[in-house]
């Protein structure tokens, strides 16, 4: 995982918030994807102002696990949603 990228949606897909995290919808398929997410991320992440180095400290100083266990929830979930062609990384350096 790369910590100096932002992610964006890719075209024709939307994203939101629900309680169990997050719901995507592919107007390419269609298809809905639930996604465990809880609180690590919300929808606001996927307009590509935050890095992902940026989240993992926001949500380090936040939640009482290990950094590294953090880090690999979001890497799992990112890595997920690209795969499936949900959502694209963009090196910003």
């Amino acid at each position: 995982m790369q910590l100096n990228t932002i992610y964006r949606l890719a075209a024709g897909v939307q994203v939101r918030n629900e309680l169990f995290g997050l719901l995507f919808y592919d107007y390419r398929g269609p298809r809905l994807y639930f996604v465990p997410s809880r609180n690590l991320m919300t929808d606001a992440f996927f307009e590509g102002r935050q890095s992902v180095g940026d989240l993992l400290d926001e949500l380090c100083e936040e939640m009482p696990w290990p950094r590294q266990q953090i880090e690999n929830q979001l890497g799992q979930v990112l890595t997920k949603l690209e795969g499936k062609g949900l959502i694209h990384g963009e090196s910003i350096r």
